[in-house]
């Protein structure tokens, strides 16, 4: 049993070797040009063992943008919590981790080859971008449910937070590659959840 979990051990860290050798070289060389033996020598595995976690480019390039991609959810909320606090706390872990995880940086190689592999592009859109919006809709719902919110459309609702958010901090990333999280972020995402409480709070103030 001891050696079996040691296998597993070194299996385990050989993969996120890979996974980070991964985004390293793809985020330096782009898609097309990033090559198998480069990630496995900068992962320091074989090639061959880089094709026994991943079945090929194409499948490790997926698992990077699925860590990077990660959805963010809501955490329980306390009954007598205050509903703006949730909505800014949940936007900045979204902000974190799009910085974190260089998540940005990962659409550019997308957004680079679009023209000639549109249907990386659309993958990227229909399997990570798109359930991302549809966690933030779904967290929306439940805070209605819960009576933090009043009833509207969620879909507008995580678009227009959503869109803040890119205005202001994800589309400037696409274009200096260097930058990072501003210190007044959360200023500007409180002012933003302000603005949509007073309209789809449960009251002017919406204390609670």
């Amino acid at each position: 049993m001891g050696l079996e979990n040691y296998r597993r051990s070194v299996s385990a860290s050989k993969h996120a070797s890979i996974l980070r050798a991964g985004r390293d070289v793809f985020l330096r060389d782009g898609y097309s040009r990033a090559s198998v033996s480069d990630i496995a020598r900068d992962a320091e595995v074989s090639t061959a063992t880089l094709y026994k976690h991943f079945r090929s480019k194409e499948e490790l390039f997926d698992a990077v943008l699925k860590e990077a991609y990660v959805t963010i959810e809501y955490e329980d909320m306390a009954e007598d919590e205050n509903v703006e606090d949730v909505i800014v706390a949940y936007c900045m872990r979204s902000l974190r981790t799009q910085f974190e995880r260089r998540t940005s940086a990962l659409l550019r190689v997308v957004i680079a080859e679009a023209a000639t592999a549109p249907e990386r592009a659309r993958h990227l859109y229909e399997n990570f971008i798109t359930p991302r919006h549809i966690a933030s809709t779904q967290a929306l719902d439940e805070l209605i449910a819960r009576g933090k919110l009043k009833p509207h459309d969620t879909h507008y609702g995580a678009c227009f937070l959503g869109g803040v958010m890119k205005e202001y901090f994800i589309w400037p990333t696409l274009f200096e590659a260097n930058m990072t999280l501003p210190d007044n972020a959360e200023t500007v995402v409180r002012q933003a959840v302000k603005v949509y409480l007073e309209l789809y709070g449960t009251c002017p103030s919406d204390k609670n």
